[in-house]
């Protein structure tokens, strides 16, 4: 009996024994590595409720609460655990040295990415209008810009811990290229009209744009390295290829300066002989309008057609939608009510 249990206690036993450690003193390295993320939360917490509300520096304390927290988490727990493996004979290919180098990057990795989703919505909290282009357009490349240069840093650093070599990763991707070039066209073309969409810039995000000859019109949400999102008046998405950007006119309605205002009313054939005083009463009331362009004509007159007088307005507004739309209203109104004064009235015609 006694040889038996003799043999139970061998290699096996001290196996169990490597796996399941004795507290404290060999549990204290992950123990500790729970503390200091737990006061690492705590602590960017506290500091980031000590922080103004509609400031910058809360939002970004509080996007770094959770990637922190976990690599500080991470880094003694994996470290532990790959000297406890290490230590019952297991044949790991790497130090926990590297594994430690290649959590903290992940992990900077990681806490940088949240920092850029953070700021961005920062600086895209104020309305997005036609009157602040440039600052979209430094918000959109700012985006883009930040995300790659992470991503490239990142991935260069966390293929050399993983002893990969950057420039053989690169000659095989070159050879891979060129194997499948002829098949890639779309994708290259795609690719390098995005480009030349920042180069050039015919929108930025938040313009309105058409493609007349492609029947496409929306306003854009994001422009894409292969492919751009448009939002049409009933809020569906559109998402187009940029090569369609490059082989196709654009019409860009949000660089508009000015709108031409057209307004057509027929009158009653009745109404002929009062047609002189209205256009000379309505001129003069036009001429006042809020939201007219200034230095742009104003004309008021009367024309004739085949089934009697119609009285034209030609006004011009500000390039934006909406405020065109509010003047075309004012400029009915106030026709309505001149039309009205002068004892005249709208003919209804068939269409």
């Amino acid at each position: 009996m006694g040889e038996h249990r003799q043999g139970w206690a061998g290699p096996a036993h001290v196996w169990i024994r490597s796996l399941m450690p004795s507290p404290p003193f060999e549990l204290q390295v992950p123990l500790m590595g729970a503390l200091l993320a737990l006061l690492s939360w705590l602590g960017l917490d506290r500091l980031a409720r000590r922080c103004r509300s509609d400031g910058l520096l809360r939002p970004l304390l509080q996007q770094c609460r959770l990637s922190v927290s976990v690599t500080l988490l991470l880094v003694p727990l994996l470290g532990w655990l790959f000297e406890r493996l290490d230590a019952i004979g297991w044949d790991l290919p790497r130090d926990s040295r590297e594994l430690r180098d290649l959590v903290l990057t992940l992990g900077v990795i990681w806490t940088l990415l949240r920092i850029k989703d953070s700021l961005l919505r920062w600086l895209t909290k104020q309305p997005l209008t036609s009157g602040n282009r440039e600052r979209r357009f430094l918000i959109d490349v700012f985006d883009k810009l930040l995300l790659s240069g992470v991503l490239l840093l990142g991935g260069l650093q966390v293929l050399r811990l993983l002893g990969i070599s950057a420039v053989l990763l690169l000659t095989a991707s070159g050879i891979g290229a060129a194997a499948v070039g002829f098949g890639a066209r779309a994708l290259v073309e795609n690719l390098l009209s995005g480009v030349m969409l920042y180069l050039n810039r015919p929108f930025v995000v938040g313009d309105l744009v058409e493609l007349p000859e492609r029947r496409l019109a929306g306003r854009v949400r994001t422009i894409g390295p292969y492919y751009s999102q448009l939002i049409d008046g009933d809020g569906r998405p559109f998402f187009v290829p940029n090569a369609l950007f490059s082989a196709n006119a654009i019409v860009n309605a949000s660089r508009q300066k000015e709108r031409q205002l057209l307004l057509q009313l027929p009158l009653r054939p009745q109404d002929t002989a009062a047609l002189a005083d209205l256009t000379t009463t309505l001129r003069a009331e036009l001429a006042g309008l809020d939201g007219l362009r200034p230095g742009r004509p104003l004309r008021v007159h009367g024309q004739w057609s085949d089934a009697g007088p119609v009285l034209r307005i030609e006004a011009y507004g500000d390039g934006d939608l909406e405020r065109s739309l509010e003047l075309r209203q004012a400029l009915l109104l106030r026709a309505a009510g001149v039309i009205e004064r002068h004892g005249a009235a709208l003919a209804i015609r068939p269409a």
